[in-house]
């Protein structure tokens, strides 16, 4: 019969270790640096990388999603 294709589990395989990476690095570099600038520096990278991995996840739109999604609470 008709069989649908499936969908792989990431959408991008190589945005979502980027993603992980970013955040293990954001993590790691901000104790190494300390302070308010390792918090500073930390929290952007983290950040960046938790966009990465939503983007290895759900495609290029899922932050536009998450993001509707957040203030339609």
């Amino acid at each position: 019969m008709g069989e649908r294709p499936q969908q792989p589990l990431l959408e991008h395989t190589g945005a979502f270790v980027l993603g992980v990476a970013l955040i293990a690095g954001g993590v790691v570099g901000g104790i190494l640096l300390g302070g308010w600038l390792g918090l500073g520096v930390g929290a952007l990278v983290v950040l960046l990388g938790y966009y990465f991995v939503g983007v290895g996840i759900g495609g290029k739109h899922a932050w536009l999603e998450v993001f509707q999604e957040f203030f339609n609470m």
